[in-house]
């Protein structure tokens, strides 16, 4: 029988998968959907191409302009595509998923903290590599202050929120291995009480 965590941080951990589910669907993989879904104002999901073309024009952020077409050999920028491979078949998956699981307010099984777990790892990890590129951004392009709010205000809180995450995934774990060696241990002690009964009689 699974046993549930109900900490009251899985309320922030269910908003923040909602949260992920719209950002990663309708703005990270936004280009790589035909175009007739975005380009034109009547298309369903224009608004999105206005949002992030917006946001393209405020940062002319080279991550998200990236693509595989247009990925120059030799730029030593590819890793972008593995970290595009992470997002689209593992943490939208892991986010779709743990928002279903935490919506049903039933709490959190050893199992799921363990893919939490990995999930926070994994975007917090991803992330800080990239606010790590911004540093190396061309100066002549980018300025002190848009790098600063690349840093802190898009991707700041992707390392913050899942790092917390991680944290609190990792002590619900442990817990659950302390709880199972205790139980071991009282095992052993019974088992050891009642062989030393069997010895007296």
């Amino acid at each position: 029988m699974a046993i549930y965590n109900t900490s009251r941080l899985n309320y922030l951990w269910a908003a923040w998968f909602g949260l992920s589910i719209p950002v990663i669907l309708l703005i990270d993989a936004l280009p790589h959907y035909p175009s007739h879904l975005y380009l034109q104002p009547s298309s369903p999901l224009h608004p999105f191409h206005l949002l992030r073309q917006q946001y393209l024009l405020e940062t002319n952020d080279p991550i998200s302009q990236w693509s595989f077409s247009s990925s120059i050999p030799g730029s030593h920028d590819s890793w972008i595509g593995l970290f595009m491979y992470f997002e689209f078949f593992f943490s939208l998956p892991v986010v779709l998923y743990g928002f279903y699981r935490l919506a049903l307010a039933r709490g959190t099984t050893g199992p799921q903290e363990l893919l939490y777990l990995l999930y926070a790892l994994e975007t917090a990890f991803t992330t800080l590599i990239c606010i790590h590129d911004v540093f190396y951004w061309d100066p002549a392009v980018y300025s002190p202050e848009i790098k600063r709010k690349m840093v802190v205000q898009y991707l700041g809180p992707w390392v913050l929120v899942p790092s917390i995450m991680a944290i609190d995934m990792a002590r619900r774990i442990l817990g659950r291995i302390k709880l199972a060696d205790e139980v071991m241990e009282e095992r052993e002690r019974e088992e050891k009480e009642r062989t030393q009964r069997r010895k007296v009689q």
